[in-house]
């Protein structure tokens, strides 16, 4: 039987690989963090991962906008968006994608199939960083996060929660990690960007506020305060933490065995094990 061994959090800022590859100042933090993530994620030794993400435009767009969509095509390429990151083919796991998005529309989520694609930042800056040979096949998991009316926080905790059914009913043996990838707080080219960047922080406080109740094990209280009007607050990409909601449904409440915020950047890395490897205690 299939069984989740671990969840995990990270941002997907499209410069990052760059900078990194350059080695600009913020490079060491940057690769630091990641590795971080990176380690404990090859800790647990995942087969397969779920990965919670919200499209950047990129897959769908106002024409056709599910709330809730898995993608079960055999692979796909990335990133369609950043020509000058690092392009790859990425393995999807078909047949436990299927079976997760069935059970889920079984358990009445009305969670799309999305059959052609292609992956942008979002997806192929963190595996970059945690997989950069891409011998893990995913699960990619779609949230809408950008396009007003969004889903609950509630909605996407309980998700969460379905996946987690899915994959433990599934038959083949399985290691199954969890990533969720995004910011608590970023405004992309509106009107609260920062004076020498066409992105800014909106509300460092809910920043503050999401790192402390993860680092506690409120995921309760977390999805409590993530409202529609504080997901606006805190900028027009504030609902990327959804992804994160999504993926701490996954797993019981419990203390991560890694968290470190960007403050800078308005998000953070953190992993949650299941399983505790001795290296994580």
């Amino acid at each position: 039987m299939a069984r989740i061994v671990g969840a995990f959090g990270v941002p997907h800022t499209p410069h990052f690989p760059a900078i990194v590859q350059r080695q600009d100042p913020p490079a060491a933090e940057i690769e630091r963090l990641f590795d971080g993530v990176a380690r404990r994620l090859a800790e647990v030794e995942p087969e397969v991962i779920v990965f919670f993400t919200s499209d950047h435009y990129n897959i769908f767009f106002e024409e056709s906008l599910p709330i809730f969509s898995i993608g079960v095509a055999p692979a796909a390429r990335g990133p369609s968006d950043y020509p000058e990151l690092p392009s790859y083919e990425v393995c999807i796991d078909s047949d436990l994608a299927r079976s997760i998005q069935a059970h889920a529309v079984a358990s009445d989520f009305d969670v799309g199939m999305s059959q052609e694609f292609e992956f942008d930042h979002s997806v192929i800056v963190p595996l970059h960083f945690l997989t950069p040979r891409m011998q893990v096949p995913v699960v990619p998991v779609f949230i809408s996060a950008f396009v007003r009316p969004i889903p609950s926080s509630r909605r996407c905790h309980a998700l969460g929660g379905v996946i987690r059914e899915a994959v433990e009913q599934y038959p083949e043996p399985r290691r199954v990690a969890v990533v969720a990838t995004g910011s608590f707080s970023l405004e992309i080219g509106g009107p609260r960007i920062s004076a020498d960047s066409h992105t800014g922080i909106p509300d460092p406080r809910w920043v503050e506020r999401v790192t402390a109740l993860l680092d506690s094990g409120r995921v309760a209280e977390l999805v409590e305060e993530a409202t529609d009007d504080q997901l606006a607050r805190a900028g027009n990409a504030g609902g990327e933490v959804l992804d994160w909601i999504a993926m701490l449904g996954t797993i019981d409440p419990r203390l991560p065995g890694f968290l470190e915020v960007q403050r800078d950047y308005g998000h953070a890395f953190g992993a949650w094990p299941v399983d505790t490897p001795r290296s994580w205690a």
